[in-house]
């Protein structure tokens, strides 16, 4: 008698343990992680992604913090691509950026940076993976629900436009991006989240994408991989703009290029000067390019005194044109031989790239301590083109 007390004790137990425990669907988490983002006051973010576009490579690297009431963000983004890489900083708070590239902070719109691509834990985001909620997968492990999805179609390319925004970065406008997505075509698609048991709130994004760009007869395609990580929920603590970040920065139209109807400046640095005036100031012989296609003629001569870097543009209209720069190979704090991609070749007995994207040319190599580059596109310009000319700079 004492052993059946024990034992519908023992039963009792395990029927109020299992009473008391819940199972969810795939759709039920991703509903409670729209719950969860509701009341996120912070949180921190890395990201790295890789995107492979007409076989030019760009890597990104990110990590900041993010908060809310007030909106406020501060980044650090590290990117490289053929031939350069450069890291930007960031701090955001609520309409205003202050932005740091190539050594100068400037004062830009939040619309015209884009910041929101970077903030992944927001009820938009989550509410476009809800919609998919019957193709994602779900299984348990350690303390997170990890959730799968994969397929094709252009229904997707909704998943995949934060990436691909954050990817393109500043360096694209918001109509541009735009138009991309509209030409996208989704030919594989697969994404991976974690989120945690205890507080539906999302830990990692893992997504590889397999893309078609199709848009007025032209098709490029483009892929990209990435991970995601989010932490320190509701432990960031304010994010305030350094005092010296607000005194040193310019306004945007000031920093980049300004025509004062006497030169061209760059950071007040640059200046338009004819290539004779150039080559009085620089210690270097400035070449002359040989053997231009019909119709091109010398538009611009431009100096970096910073840099001691000339830069000369030839054009024959608006779409055909191309820049032919030198510089010293020791002021170009960006160069990274390991980023350049392309065919090698070599031009006056030394090692150079070539990388032709079709629409896109440029030709790259070093040479007596300096660092020399011909870029641009055109009908008549052609890998051959380049080649011939940079043989024969005299």
């Amino acid at each position: 008698m004492r052993s059946l007390a024990i034992l519908l004790t023992v039963l009792s137990f395990f029927a109020l343990t299992a009473c008391g425990t819940e199972t969810f669907s795939q759709t039920d988490v991703l509903g409670k992680s729209i719950e969860a983002v509701e009341d996120l006051e912070s949180y921190s973010v890395e990201m790295d992604m890789a995107i492979s576009m007409m076989e030019m490579e760009t890597n990104m690297t990110l990590s900041g913090d993010v908060t809310h009431n007030p909106d406020a963000m501060y980044l650090v983004m590290n990117m490289g691509m053929p031939g350069m890489s450069m890291e930007i900083e960031a701090y955001a708070l609520e309409e205003t950026v202050y932005m740091s590239m190539f050594g100068q902070w400037m004062k830009v719109e939040a619309s015209e940076m884009g910041l929101e691509d970077f903030d992944q834990l927001n009820e938009e985001a989550m509410r476009k993976l809800l919609d998919f909620s019957e193709e994602f997968t779900m299984v348990e492990e350690n303390n997170v629900y990890v959730l799968t999805l994969s397929g094709e179609g252009d229904e997707y390319s909704v998943l995949i436009e934060d990436y691909l925004k954050s990817g393109m970065g500043e360096f694209n406008d918001d109509a541009t991006k735009e138009e991309m997505m509209n030409a996208i075509q989704v030919n594989d698609f697969s994404m991976e989240i974690h989120i945690d048991k205890n507080t539906f709130m999302q830990t990692t994004q893992i997504f590889n994408a397999d893309l078609l760009i199709e848009e007025d007869g032209f098709t490029m395609p483009l892929s990209m991989s990435g991970t995601v990580k989010m932490s320190n929920v509701n432990g960031v603590a304010p994010i305030e703009i350094p005092v010296e970040v607000k005194e040193n920065a310019v306004e945007e139209d000031a920093a980049f290029l300004d025509f004062d109807g006497e030169g061209l400046e760059l950071f007040g640095e640059y200046q338009e000067l004819s290539i004779e005036e150039i080559q009085e100031i620089v210690e270097y012989h400035i070449p002359e390019v040989q053997g231009l296609p019909e119709g091109y003629e010398l538009t611009d001569s431009l100096y970096d005194e910073a840099m001691e870097m000339v830069m000369i543009s030839y054009e024959k209209d608006l779409d055909n044109s191309f820049l032919f720069s030198v510089m010293p190979i020791e002021n170009d704090p960006f160069f990274d031989q390991a980023f350049i991609e392309g065919e090698e070749v070599t031009v006056k007995g030394n090692e150079a790239t070539l990388l032709d994207m079709g629409f896109f040319i440029s030709l790259s190599w070093e040479q007596d301590g300096l660092l020399f580059e011909l870029a641009g596109s055109g009908a008549d310009l052609s890998s051959e083109v380049f080649l011939e000319m940079a043989e024969n700079l005299e």
